[in-house]
């Protein structure tokens, strides 16, 4: 671990947990709530420059940005192989059900299903082209009515 005051800790810490470089030297220095925006921000822009505390910065994100890495390696391959595993189990134990919901997700894994979304019809959408021309006239005039009345 870098050599920090328990400021520039707790200033790690609160960049670590989500907050901005602004925020965070707030946080550890409550004197800077009275001061100017940009004050603040060139405070922090100097504090996060410090190299112990970059360095600490970066060695608190280093497991979190494993876990994202691993996570992020979880894709279509090894979703296929679950899919192919879930498939194998449902054919073992001869689930019919099993087997269409792993062949289904195969499928939409590979973009083979498109879902089909129907619209849906609107009470204008029933009416006759003449009669939504009359009401597309009637509300011309009314709004040049309420244009002139104004």
């Amino acid at each position: 671990m870098a050599n920090l005051t328990p400021r520039q800790e707790k200033f790690t810490q609160a960049i670590v947990s989500g907050h901005n470089q602004s925020d965070a030297y707030r946080i550890s220095y409550p004197k800077s709530l009275k001061w100017k925006d940009y004050s603040v921000a060139i405070e922090a822009s100097r504090m996060m420059a410090k190299p112990n505390v970059s360095l600490r910065v970066a060695e608190l994100r280093a497991p979190i940005i494993a876990k994202i890495q691993r996570d992020a390696e979880y894709g279509l391959r090894q979703a296929m192989a679950d899919a192919d595993e879930a498939l194998d189990v449902g054919r073992v134990n001869e689930n019919g059900g099993a087997m269409v919901q792993a062949v289904t997700l195969k499928a939409k894994l590979n973009n083979l299903l498109v879902e089909r979304k129907e619209a849906k019809v609107g009470l204008l959408d029933k009416l006759p082209y003449a009669t939504l021309e009359r009401l597309r006239l009637l509300l011309e005039v009314a709004i040049k009515r309420d244009n002139l009345s104004e």
